[in-house]
C-alpha cells in the first residue's frame, strides 16, 4: 500500500485543521466535550481551597520571622491573608449566583476579566491534578461564563461587533450565519485558527467578540482576548469528528446576536 493509500484508510485523515487533535481515536463519539456548569462549579471551589491552603501554609512558615520583625507585622499579615480569601470566596460565590440565577448581580463586579482569567487557568491545573479533561471543563466553565454575560449584555454597534467562525464549519451553517450577518450587519470572519483570529481581532478592533471553535482553540483565544475584549464563546459540534463539518446552535448564535446588539432607529 503506498503513502497516500495508508493516509486516505487513517482515520480523520482527510482533516487538513484537525493536527492538533492527536489523541483522537477515530470515534465520532468521542470528540464530544458537553459538559455540565456544575463541573467547573465544583474545581472550582476546589481551587479556592488549593490556594487558600497555599497561602495559610505559606503564612504560617513565614510567621517566626514575622514576629521577630514587629509585634504588629504579624497580625498586619494575617488581617491581609484574610481579607484575600474572604475576597476570593465573596467573588466566587457571586460568580455561581450570577450563573445558576441569570440575574445581573453585580455583574461589573463578577466580570473581572483578569481574575476570572486566573480562575480559570487555576481550575484548568488543578483539574489536571483531578484527571479532568481540560476541553470538558472549559466547555463548563463557557456555560457559566455566557450566562453571565447575557444576562447583563455589552451593548454594541453592528460594526463593533465580530462573529469568528472556524473554517472545519458546514457549508450549510456558514451560509445560515452569512444569511444572518446580512441580516443584522455584525462583522464576520473565518479563523483557521489563533493566529488568524487574532490578526482579524487587531485588525477590527470589536467592542465584543462572538466565537465558534473547539474548545482548546476558544481556551487559547479566550485567555488571549479575553482581558480586552469582552469574548462569548461557543463549542462547536463535531458529528464527524473534529474539524471536519462541524455544526453549531444557529438559535443560540442569533439570540446572543440579538442580545447584544444596540437598538438602531428603523
Amino acid at each position: 500500500m503506498s503513502d497516500v493509500d495508508e493516509h486516505k484508510d487513517h482515520p480523520g485523515a482527510d482533516r487538513r485543521l484537525g493536527e492538533e487533535w492527536f489523541d483522537w481515536d477515530g470515534r465520532t463519539d468521542s470528540v464530544s466535550a458537553d459538559t455540565d456548569g456544575r463541573v467547573f462549579i465544583g474545581l472550582a471551589f476546589a481551587t479556592i481551597i488549593v490556594i487558600l491552603g497555599g497561602t495559610a501554609l505559606f503564612a504560617w512558615l513565614i510567621s517566626p520571622r514575622l514576629e521577630q520583625i514587629g509585634p504588629g507585622v504579624r497580625l498586619g499579615f494575617d488581617i491581609v491573608c484574610f481579607a484575600v480569601a474572604g475576597f476570593f470566596i465573596l467573588w466566587l460565590l457571586l460568580f455561581i449566583y450570577g450563573a445558576l440565577t441569570k440575574r445581573p448581580f453585580f455583574s461589573a463586579f463578577i466580570i473581572i476579566p483578569k481574575l476570572v482569567n486566573f480562575l480559570l487557568e487555576s481550575t484548568i491545573k488543578v483539574g489536571t491534578i483531578f484527571g479532568v479533561n481540560r476541553d470538558r471543563l472549559f466547555n463548563s466553565f463557557l456555560k457559566l461564563h455566557n450566562l453571565i454575560i447575557n444576562s447583563d449584555p455589552r451593548k454594541v454597534r453592528p460594526e463593533r461587533m465580530l462573529v469568528i467562525l472556524p473554517r472545519c464549519l458546514t457549508r450549510e451553517m456558514n451560509a445560515k450565519i452569512r444569511e444572518m450577518r446580512d441580516r443584522y450587519g455584525f462583522m464576520l470572519t473565518a479563523a483557521g485558527g489563533g493566529t488568524e483570529a487574532r490578526k482579524k481581532i487587531r485588525e477590527v478592533r470589536p467592542g465584543l467578540i462572538i466565537a465558534v471553535a473547539c474548545e482548546r482553540d476558544l481556551l487559547t483565544g479566550f485567555i488571549d482576548v479575553n482581558p480586552h475584549i469582552p469574548v462569548i464563546g461557543f463549542p462547536n459540534i463535531r458529528p464527524c469528528g473534529p474539524c471536519k463539518d462541524t455544526e453549531v446552535d444557529l438559535t443560540e448564535i442569533e439570540n446572543t446576536v440579538k442580545r447584544h446588539l444596540v437598538a438602531l432607529p428603523a
